[in-house]
């Protein structure tokens, strides 16, 4: 082994949310390398530091570590790379490694090694292929578009996670590591056989961002807090891909270091997709992410509202809410739906909805014409002692279900119209992304 950079690093209060280039010199011949960053002490209180590192060599992005603990080491080589990096080629020339400091909670001293690796690491044993359920039939089909596995910070393997995906019944999932891509194509092979959406969450310091449909990790490194995001969030939507304001109204500092969207130059009613539903219905900032999708679309924002597990293992949990959108058989039809918010939202209702306009019927996140519209729910599957609401301009409609049924509504649509399904305890079970009416703008 040769010692290529060693470095001692002194990080106090003033120093939270930086990101801290060191570049080395890779030499010719070398099989591997290991980078270890270890920092002391952990923080004061119930309060701890957050800092970890990513690295890129002469061909560009190698991965991240997004993850809690003092101790931070990635080994990788042509064939292997640890969790949270991408395995290649060991390229000689200069590469960086970037310490980010998503929290310092006190005055924290750390030492950065990396070291040259004579061998090259030995190869991960493959998990073997997860056998497929058999379909559910019907023209809907079920997904997660934000989950997490031991490639950043989650409790569970690719594996673990495509098989408890695979239990639920998930037709397709976005696996969305913490600034990292490096999970795909596990996934890809533990699990063929669902349809595989590519994604990352840009845990940024100052916002979170679910970007799908792309194929390489944006760099979340160069929006500041006054601008940058929404430059960002264009390439990635002008590329073909979905990019969405995750848990806006989570817990912040120093709780979950950069949860709460702060960002200036992209606020939620300027984004095209928010967040609404966030892991379990549970505490108040999903309830406040909804009240204030409403109220973006009340003032006419077009705004499509988007359910994540956020699932970080060991279990899928009861509340839930997965993306329920007509069934396509390819990512490039799935990623369409999805960006023109032609789903519905539920912990598994087996809901079907049509709507119909005075110009005949029209798909959920469509356009019609405003006026006089008709609407029918059928649903297979809602606890008992439930209420679906009718949504129309903000007014709401309430009517007591259970078990399975259908319900007919119809009246005046001059903004838009869609549907909640509240659980006996006023928990969020179903929610469907509207149709618009023509004054909203598009």
């Amino acid at each position: 082994m040769t010692a290529l950079l060693h470095e001692r690093v002194h990080l106090t209060l003033p120093d939270s949310k930086r990101h801290l280039p060191f570049s080395f010199t890779c030499p010719e011949g070398a099989s591997g390398l290991r980078v270890e960053w270890e920092f002391g002490p952990p923080g004061g209180g119930e309060v701890r530091s957050m800092i970890n590192f990513s690295l890129r060599g002469p061909a560009g992005f190698r991965g991240a570590g997004h993850r809690h603990g003092t101790r931070h080491e990635a080994v990788l080589g042509e064939h292997f790379a640890t969790p949270g990096f991408l395995p290649g080629a060991i390229t000689p020339g200069r590469w960086e490694v970037t310490l980010h400091t998503h929290l310092v909670a006190q005055g924290t001293h750390g030492e950065l090694v990396v070291t040259a690796l004579n061998e090259p690491p030995a190869l991960a044993p493959t998990d073997p292929v997860i056998p497929a359920n058999e379909r559910t039939p019907g023209a809907w089909m079920m997904g997660d578009l934000h989950c997490h596995s031991n490639h950043s910070d989650a409790r569970w393997t690719v594996s673990e996670l495509a098989r408890a995906a695979t239990a639920r019944g998930l037709d397709f999932l976005a696996l969305t590591d913490h600034n990292t891509t490096s999970g795909r194509a596990v996934l890809g092979g533990a699990a063929p056989h669902l349809l595989q959406l590519p994604g990352v969450e840009l845990t940024t310091f100052y916002g979170h961002a679910v970007a799908l449909g792309v194929e390489d990790c944006p760099d979340w490194t160069a929006p500041e807090l006054g601008c940058g995001m929404a430059e960002l969030a264009s390439d990635v939507t002008q590329s073909g891909g979905v990019f969405t304001l995750a848990h806006p109204f989570a817990p912040g500092d120093p709780i979950c270091t950069g949860c709460t969207w702060t960002y200036f130059d992209l606020r939620p009613e300027g984004a095209a997709h928010l967040e609404v539903w966030n892991g379990p219905w549970r505490g108040d900032h999903n309830e406040r992410a909804l009240a204030y999708w409403y109220a973006l679309l009340t003032r006419g924002h077009r705004v499509i509202a988007t359910a994540g597990t956020d699932a970080h293992g060991p279990n899928y949990d009861p509340g839930h809410g997965f993306t329920f959108t007509p069934r396509v058989w390819d990512g490039v039809a799935l990623l369409a739906q999805l960006r023109a918010g032609q789903t519905y939202l539920s912990r598994g209702a087996g809901l079907d909805l049509e709507v119909r306009s005075p110009a005949g019927p029209v798909p959920l996140g469509s356009t019609a014409p405003g006026g006089r519209w008709l609407a029918r729910a059928r649903w297979s599957v809602v606890p008992e002692g439930s209420t679906l609401i009718w949504v129309a301009d903000g007014a709401r409609e309430a009517v007591s279900i259970e078990g399975e049924g259908q319900l007919r509504w119809e009246g005046e649509v001059r903004g838009w119209l869609n549907l909640e399904i509240r659980t006996g305890n006023g928990e969020l079970h179903t929610l469907g992304n509207p149709v618009f009416a023509e004054r909203c703008p598009a």
